[in-house]
C-alpha cells in the first residue's frame, strides 16, 4: 500500500502532499507503467484521510497524464 507522511501543519494541502508523493514515486520509477493504484477509498482509510483528499490527487494526476483510470478497474500509471 502506498504511504506518505501528510501533515496538516505543513502549510499545503492534504491532497498536494499526496499529488507531489504520487508523482515523485512515478517519475523516480517507484512506481512502473501500468501499476493499479489502489482504490481511492482504500488509500484514504490507510492514509486516514477523506476520499474527497485522495480523488483530488488522483484528479490532478490524470489531469497531468500521469495516471489514467479504466471505469470499474482503477486508476493506474501512464506509460
Amino acid at each position: 500500500m502506498l504511504t506518505y507522511p501528510l501533515s496538516k501543519e505543513s502549510g499545503r494541502s492534504l491532497y498536494e502532499q499526496l499529488y507531489e508523493g504520487i508523482r515523485r514515486d512515478i517519475l523516480s520509477g517507484t512506481l512502473p507503467a501500468h501499476q493499479r493504484l489502489p482504490s481511492k477509498r482504500a488509500l484514504a482509510r490507510h492514509l486516514e484521510v477523506a476520499v474527497a483528499t485522495v480523488e483530488n490527487a488522483y484528479s490532478q494526476l490524470v489531469a497531468e497524464g500521469y495516471l489514467y483510470a479504466e471505469e470499474k478497474r482503477g486508476y493506474f500509471v501512464s506509460p
